[in-house]
């Protein structure tokens, strides 16, 4: 079977590419090593990540909760294919990864991946198809037609199985058949926002953290794509602060590790993300890492034309002198 869009080299921006491949953290690695050295009056550095506290992969120094942050929370319910859209998009079953022969199955996936309650015939077209509803009526037909027989074939189940079945007048994925990573993200974030216990907070917050694994359907450039992107992208980002917070006093290494990922795979140009981590490495005594994490936010911000904030300023000279 010929691999449609679902499979193909994505074409995304410098940045994103970069936090994708980790090629951002490969940067750190002349840093890690100069701060190694013993410093100045035989201090030296002890904590795995260096004075600037931004591991290097390439370092059996990485901190295993850095680890476990950077590692896909992911794991599909057995018996369901795995739609992996937050990052690269996915489809596989038991291991296998799938692809389709025909572009609209593949668009008509990208698209019911981020509806969990599905959409109507006509806002599907509408938003894929739009301006010839004959056209547009055709091509989901053989859309679903292909996607129910990709998925049959993977997983065995009989003719009569529908994955994309027709619920009140919507085009879904079956919930019983697939176990989609957005899906999961959403609940994690209104679960976030409702639970009443901090280790509840904590979880669901850890568990966005975990499966957002770069911008949403990578790759694709559908102008549909980029409010919902945008959005999933605040919300990642939310949830890396409110992280960093709660663990904070009890765990400041652990809230760097949430900060680092952040800049890293998140938002290289948020530069809320980067004072938080500065003003913690500030108080941990790490001047170093706040000298490199300034400079960095320099880099990221001449790539849109931009420029540190007077607030940004402001918490590099008070730790930095």
């Amino acid at each position: 079977m010929v691999a449609a869009a679902f499979t193909q080299t994505p074409e995304i921006d410098t940045a994103a590419a970069r936090l994708v491949a980790g090629g951002f953290r490969e940067e750190h690695a002349e840093e890690k090593a100069e701060v190694d050295e013993p410093r100045l009056g035989g201090e030296t550095v002890a904590d795995g990540a260096g004075e600037t506290g931004i591991a290097d992969p390439r370092h059996a120094a990485v901190t295993s909760s850095s680890a476990m942050l950077m590692a896909s929370g992911f794991v599909a319910v057995p018996g369901k294919a795995k739609a992996e859209v937050l990052g690269v998009p996915r489809l596989s079953f038991g291991g296998t990864e799938l692809s389709f022969g025909r572009a609209e199955a593949s668009d008509l996936f990208a698209l019911l991946s981020t509806s969990p309650e599905g959409l109507s015939t006509q806002s599907i077209i509408d938003t894929l198809w739009p301006g010839d509803d004959g056209r547009g009526r055709r091509l989901l037909e053989s859309a679903v037609r292909q996607l129910n027989q990709v998925m049959r074939q993977a997983s065995g189940l009989a003719v009569e199985v529908k994955f994309v079945p027709k619920v009140r007048q919507r085009r879904q994925l079956a919930a019983a058949h697939f176990d989609v990573d957005y899906w999961r993200f959403e609940k994690a974030f209104i679960g976030a926002g409702s639970a009443g216990e901090e280790p509840a907070r904590l979880a669901a917050l850890q568990e966005m953290l975990a499966l957002y694994q770069g911008p949403l359907l990578a790759g694709r450039d559908a102008l549909w794509i980029v409010p919902l992107r945008q959005a999933a992208q605040r919300q990642a980002v939310d949830a890396a602060e409110r992280l960093a917070e709660l663990v904070r006093v009890g765990d400041p290494d652990r809230a760097l590790d949430v900060l680092r990922l952040a800049v890293e795979r998140i938002d290289p140009y948020s530069e809320m993300l980067w004072c938080q981590l500065m003003t913690v490495q500030g108080e941990l005594g790490r001047q170093l890492a706040v000298r490199r994490s300034f400079g960095l936010l320099q880099e990221r911000l001449a790539e849109i034309d931009a420029a540190p904030s007077r607030q940004a300023r402001q918490i590099f000279e008070r730790f930095v002198r």
